[in-house]
């Protein structure tokens, strides 16, 4: 055998073992590719099953408000929902919105009408904005007019000195 054909003989080895190593890595990726598509596949059917539980309490808490044998889990729910509300209407105060009287859609405070329904907003509006004075004590400039943060020496609006 010459140098040629143990040259040739050798290529063809590399090759077998390139391709031998390139057919391990595509196995292996397939075989990733399949887990993860399982594994997606199991997370969805989980997340369907626990929606599923979801709507079969809820149905029960709406059909079942005055069994006692709910009493304790349903009370729980009232005072996390009245939390949550409560909650809520801070943030919309903090945001500088409030609900729609009619739609309930949440508007800008300074918006007279609401932008869905075409609604006047300007009671709740008032109402808004008396929460969020009562929430937080408010200063305004004595030259132009602009809020005022609670530590500022000089306005941002005007660069009025604030007086103490």
């Amino acid at each position: 055998m010459g140098f040629k054909e143990t040259m040739l003989n050798f290529a063809e080895k590399v090759s077998d073992t390139v391709n031998e190593g390139f057919n391990k890595g595509k196995d292996s990726y397939n075989k990733m590719a399949e887990k993860n598509r399982i594994k997606k596949e199991i997370n969805t059917l989980t997340s369907d099953i626990e929606s599923a539980f979801a709507s079969i309490g809820k149905k029960i808490y709406e059909e079942e408000r005055e069994n006692e044998k709910y009493k304790d889990i349903f009370d729980e729910v009232v005072s996390k929902q009245n939390e949550v509300e409560s909650l809520q209407k801070q943030l919309n105060a903090l945001e500088g919105s409030a609900p729609c009287p009619s739609c309930g859609e949440l508007v800008q405070n300074e918006a007279a009408f609401c932008p869905k329904c075409g609604a006047s907003t300007a009671s709740e509006t008032v109402k808004a904005e008396a929460e969020v004075v009562e929430a937080e004590e408010v200063a305004f400039c004595s030259q132009c007019g602009a809020k005022l943060n609670g530590d500022s020496k000089f306005c941002n609006q005007c660069g009025n000195k604030i007086a103490d």
